[in-house]
């Protein structure tokens, strides 16, 4: 079942996943959207989600954080055999 929505942070964000190798959030927006441009059955894919969730989550943190933040979570989960079948 894929998943339309989900809430980060007390804000609910619309959830596309394209075939692409980016992802978006946008929390400008009232209609509030995630977008995860990547195969999700890759690594690259997982830590995509994890970058953009963790943007949704808290605009607080700059770009360098979120990003080797969601490298280090994203291929220890992989490690762990976290996959998007």
């Amino acid at each position: 079942m894929k998943i339309r929505t989900h809430t980060f942070n007390g804000r609910k964000y619309q959830i596309d996943i394209k075939d692409s190798i980016d992802g978006v959030c946008d929390q400008y927006n009232t209609n509030r959207c995630l977008l995860i441009c990547a195969d999700l059955s890759k690594r690259n894919g997982l830590i995509t989600a994890i970058h953009e969730a963790l943007h949704a989550e808290s605009w607080v943190k700059d770009e360098d954080t979120v990003d080797r933040v969601s490298k280090e979570i994203g291929t220890f989960l992989w490690r762990l055999g976290y996959r998007h079948l």
